[in-house]
């Protein structure tokens, strides 16, 4: 009898969730032939899933793939692939590369296994990028029913992403994603139930739903005749969908793009206890001017409105959001205007990042590029800013009392358990007994900008 036995896997993950979710995919239709391995070095099959929404990231990768170069010298069957932002923006500079042997865009994921066959049996390189055409007939939509293994500690079968909409139509000027990812395509509401069901069926208690503009979710489907909405729109119509799925205990969503978040999904915060009291809206500057630079289709006092809608129906509802600073042709009093914003709002937290140019985007071709060091300089007083606003936000949870869903245990401190509170700040509380998978009360003792402490009621 011969006993096959499998080769080795590694995946490293750069960038946003949804590249989180791609690679768990790709491991899942990876797993009847490979396993996975933690080491690089002892791998025989290496996929680098990249981001490419600021220069930086591109560099990291390129970087890696020298480093690698020393594995593949040492095991010349090995095979290295590419997937990703990265891959899709910068396939020809990447093909240039020895080291390389198979590009994977993100429209592509689901090609993998064959790919790396096709990879393997070939000394010519492998290049898979574009978006072909995607009908979601119940046959397609098995793959979505697949419980992909975890890849990090934090995303554990606790805590589980699914993806409802590939790609994105906005265009905002400073963007690379709809030329990385394509143009919007939902997934049919039952792939994303059967996902969710198998996931809470394998023990996850938390779903956080992925999409560029999770807003604009299934419009391409109702404007296709493919689905039927209520007037709500079928975003919500998802959101009470797998919120009914008995077993789940939190239910999150990311990213809204402020333009087209309704007052009903913002209703949906005081219908839906599952949904919590946190939401990500990136609103990328507080300047009007350079909000219609950047083509955001929405203003300072829109966004505001949207703050006050989803206030009015979760008054504990905490908001983080993404700010780019040194954007062409911000000014100082532009920059003011995003600090006076964030010290309205008070973000419990934000991504902050200066202007980083990137090809095929009109905003690299504005005139008005700010200078470095002044980018450098709003980005300090920025992060000042913000740490000063979530430390304060932080001491105001302490002697009260959170709902927290524990989701792993320290690696650092062997008897501390991390959950995220329904405001979805890091919680850690010290226990005899193994508390992951367990939604239980904390009162708050101890806060930090990073986390809040606290022992179990």
């Amino acid at each position: 009898m011969t006993i096959f036995k499998k080769e080795k896997l590694h995946i490293e993950t750069w960038g946003c969730q949804m590249n989180v979710a791609d690679s768990e995919q790709a491991a899942s239709l990876l797993s009847d032939k490979y396993e996975l391995c933690e080491e690089a070095s002892e791998a025989d099959l290496i996929i680098l899933n990249t981001c490419h929404i600021r220069e930086k990231a591109y560099h990291k990768v390129t970087s890696r793939l020298g480093v690698l170069a020393n594995f593949k010298k040492k095991n010349p069957d090995l095979v290295i692939a590419v997937a990703g932002c990265s891959a899709q923006a910068e396939g020809k500079k990447l093909l240039k590369n020895k080291n390389v042997d198979l590009l994977v865009g993100p429209g592509r994921i689901k090609e993998i296994s064959t790919l790396v066959e096709a990879a393997k049996g070939s000394n010519k390189k492998i290049s898979a990028l574009g978006f072909p055409k995607q009908e979601l007939t119940e046959e397609e939509n098995e793959l979505d029913k697949i419980s992909y293994p975890t890849l990090s500690e934090e995303r554990n079968e606790i805590s589980r992403f699914v993806t409802i909409q590939q790609g994105c139509d906005n265009y905002c000027t400073f963007c690379i994603v709809p030329f990385t990812r394509g143009r919007e395509i939902s997934m049919s509401p039952l792939a994303v139930y059967n996902q969710a069901k198998a996931f809470v069926e394998a023990g996850a208690k938390e779903i956080t739903l992925l999409g560029q503009n999770v807003n604009s979710y299934g419009l391409d489907l109702v404007k296709a005749d493919k689905l039927k909405a209520s007037k709500e729109g079928p975003f919500a119509d998802l959101l009470r969908l797998v919120a009914s799925l008995p077993g789940l205990k939190s239910l999150r969503f990311t990213t809204s793009n402020p333009h087209d978040f309704t007052k009903p999904i913002a209703d949906l915060f005081q219908e839906h206890p599952l949904l919590g009291k946190y939401l990500h809206l990136p609103v990328q500057s507080g300047s009007n001017q350079v909000l219609e630079l950047m083509k955001r289709k929405v203003t300072r006092e829109e966004f505001l409105e949207r703050v006050t809608w989803l206030k009015e129906a979760c008054p504990e509802i905490t908001l983080s959001t993404d700010l780019i600073v040194g954007f062409p042709g911000e000014t100082e009093e532009n920059f003011e205007e995003t600090l006076s914003l964030v010290a309205q709002v008070r973000f419990a937290f934000a991504y902050a990042f200066k202007y980083s140019p990137r090809t095929h985007t009109p905003a690299a071709r504005y005139k008005t590029q700010v200078p470095e060091e002044v980018k450098t300089d709003r980005l300090r007083r920025l992060n000042e800013l913000l740490d000063q606003i979530t430390l304060e936000e932080n001491e105001k949870e302490l002697g009260k009392t959170r709902k927290v869903l524990f989701l792993y245990k320290s690696k650092k401190d062997g008897g501390v358990y991390c959950g995220r509170s329904e405001q979805f700040k890091l919680v850690k509380v010290p226990a005899g007994r193994d508390l992951t998978g367990e939604q239980l009360e904390v009162k708050i003792t101890k806060a930090t900008k990073t986390a809040l402490e606290g022992i179990l009621v």
